[in-house]
C-alpha cells in the first residue's frame, strides 16, 4: 500500500509512513471486518460500550449511538387562562360591573317612588280621599287617638272633618266637621275657630305616599304630630246628584266663613258686641287678620302657618318694616279695630 501523504509505498501493516511520519488509515476491507467482528461480539438488544483496539483507531460511524435522554413535562395544577375562559365566557370584573348597575338602576326606582322626588304636579289628591287614622288603633273613639276624614278635593280645595279622642271621654274628645284646607306645594293647611265648644286650632297636612303626616295645634298647645294611614275600604259612596249640590253649597259656605274671623274688620267699626263669643286665640288672629290683608309676614310659626293656608294672603312685607310704617298701611277703621281687639285680649 501507498503512503496517501508522500505517495511512498509501505507495508500494509505499518500505522506510521517510515518515510513522512503520517498515520496510516487501514483499508476498508479491514475497516468492514472489524465492524462485523464488533457487531457479532455485541448483542443488539445489549447496550455495551464499544472499546477501541490498542494501536488502532475506530471511524466515528461505528460507534454505537447514544439515544438522547427524554424531557418529561411537568403537569401544572392550575388552568390556562384559554380553558377558563370557555368554562366562564363572561370575565367576572364584568359581572360584577352589571350587577352594580341594576342595584343602582333600584334604588333610583325606589326613590322615584317615594316622596324624596314627589312634586305637586305629580300627587293625585283625590287617591287620599277616604279615613285615616294610626296604625294599630280600630276605635279610635273608645280606645283614644286621632281620626282624618278627607271627604273631598276641588280645585285647591280639600274638605276635611276631623276628630281627636281621649280614651272615650266625650269631654275631652274634639271633633270637627267640613273644614276647607287649602293645598298647596304638596300639603293641606287647616285652621278652625270654634268648634261648637269654644275649641280652636289650626295643623298641617304633608302627604307622603302611604301615609300622610299630620301636625296640629289645639287652643294654642304644644303642637303634636301624626302619622296616619287609610282605612281599607273607606272611600264614602258618592251621593246623589241633588245631595251633591247641597254638599257643595255647604262647603262653599264653611270655606267663606273659614277665610276670615272678622270680614268686616277693615269697612266698618267694630263693637265689643262684635268680639263677644271668641277666645282670646281667635281675638288675636283677627287682630293680624287685619294685616295680613296688606301683605305683613309673621316670625311667629303658628300665625304663619295659619294665614299661609288662606288663598288671600300674600306675605311680602317682614314684620320690622310693616310695625314702622302700619300708621300709613292701616285705614281708620283698621286702626280702631286693631286697638280694641287688643283690648279684649
Amino acid at each position: 500500500m501507498y503512503c496517501k501523504n508522500c505517495f511512498k509505498k509501505i507495508s500494509s501493516r505499518s500505522h506510521f509512513c517510515k518515510y513522512c511520519g503520517a498515520p496510516v488509515q487501514p483499508r476498508k476491507k479491514e475497516k468492514e471486518e472489524e465492524q462485523e467482528k464488533i457487531s457479532v461480539q455485541t448483542p443488539p438488544d445489549v447496550e455495551e460500550s464499544v472499546t477501541e483496539p490498542e494501536g488502532m483507531e475506530l471511524p466515528a460511524s461505528t460507534l454505537p449511538k447514544a439515544e438522547p435522554a427524554k424531557e418529561t413535562k411537568k403537569e401544572y395544577s392550575f388552568k390556562l387562562r384559554s380553558e377558563r375562559e370557555k368554562e366562564f365566557p363572561i370575565p367576572p370584573k364584568v359581572i360584577g360591573i352589571v350587577i352594580g348597575i341594576i342595584l343602582i338602576f333600584l334604588v333610583l326606582f325606589v326613590l322615584m317612588r317615594s316622596s324624596i322626588f314627589q312634586s305637586e304636579d305629580s300627587i293625585n289628591y283625590n287617591d287620599y280621599i277616604g279615613v285615616w287614622q294610626e296604625r294599630g288603633v280600630e276605635d279610635v273613639e273608645t280606645s283614644g287617638g286621632v281620626r282624618l276624614e278627607i271627604l273631598s278635593v276641588d280645585g285647591s280645595t280639600m274638605v276635611i272633618s276631623m276628630g281627636f279622642y281621649d280614651g272615650g271621654a266625650a269631654y275631652n274628645s274634639i271633633r270637627v266637621e267640613n273644614i276647607g284646607a287649602t293645598l298647596k306645594e304638596g300639603s293641606a293647611y287647616y285652621t278652625f275657630s270654634n268648634d261648637g265648644y269654644g275649641n280652636s286650632g289650626n295643623g298641617v297636612l304633608t302627604f307622603n305616599n302611604r301615609s300622610i303626616q299630620w301636625r296640629s295645634v289645639i287652643n294654642k298647645n304644644e303642637a303634636k304630630n301624626y302619622e296616619v294611614f287609610k282605612v281599607a275600604n273607606s272611600v264614602p259612596e258618592e251621593t246623589e246628584p241633588s245631595q251633591e249640590s247641597e254638599t257643595t253649597e255647604a262647603t262653599s259656605e264653611s270655606k267663606t266663613d273659614n277665610d276670615y274671623v272678622l270680614p268686616d274688620s277693615s269697612t266698618k267699626y267694630l263693637t265689643e258686641e262684635d268680639l263677644q263669643g271668641l277666645t282670646a286665640e281667635e281675638l288675636r288672629i283677627a287682630r293680624n287678620e287685619i294685616m295680613a290683608r296688606h301683605g305683613r309676614q309673621f316670625n311667629d310659626p303658628a300665625l304663619a302657618a295659619y294665614f299661609e293656608s288662606k288663598d288671600w294672603y300674600n306675605g311680602t312685607v317682614d314684620p320690622e318694616t310693616f310695625d314702622s310704617q302700619v300708621g300709613e298701611i292701616l285705614n281708620e277703621y283698621e286702626m280702631q279695630n286693631v286697638e280694641l281687639i287688643q283690648s279684649m285680649e
